[in-house]
């Protein structure tokens, strides 16, 4: 399976905000979308860093109540790891967990093409297996 048939699924509809977009927006915009992460895209669309719950976090414990003043430009993640639709599952994984991050943009040749979380890997994952299983009932019991 690969990034690509998990996109197909749910779509690539990303919530994304500006650089001077205020922190009390971003974690707003976070809690009524039930989302962990937002992406922040520079002023030609691309892909200039992520706001995740852990950077609101950061923010918080660094500058109390006044971190929601702070636009996400200063809280954000600039070093964005991305993948292309066309890795595999095992792939993206593995980049997750050794970048110790839950969301990662898909991009080809510049372009956003969506979002996908470790749920979504999760559950293309348990997918997998089950299909992989069910299968090999029906092979079994064929004999």
């Amino acid at each position: 399976m690969f990034v690509s048939d998990i996109l197909s699924q749910k779509g690539g509809s990303v919530f994304t905000v500006t650089p001077g977009t205020s922190v009390a927006q971003v974690a707003q915009q976070l809690s009524v979308r039930r989302i962990g992460s937002v992406l922040v895209l520079d002023e030609d669309g691309g892909v200039a860093g992520i706001v995740s719950e852990r950077d609101l976090v950061r923010a918080l414990a660094s500058h109390g109540a006044a971190a929601l003043e702070l636009e996400a430009r200063q809280v954000m993640t600039r070093d964005v790891v991305t993948c292309d639709p066309d890795e595999s599952i095992d792939q993206v994984m593995a980049t997750m967990t050794s970048g110790r991050f839950r969301h990662l943009p898909v991009v080809r040749h510049g372009e956003l093409l969506g979002l996908v979380s470790i749920g979504d890997i999760v559950k293309a994952r348990i997918e997998e297996t089950t299909h992989e299983t069910e299968a090999l009932k029906a092979y079994i019991v064929a004999g």
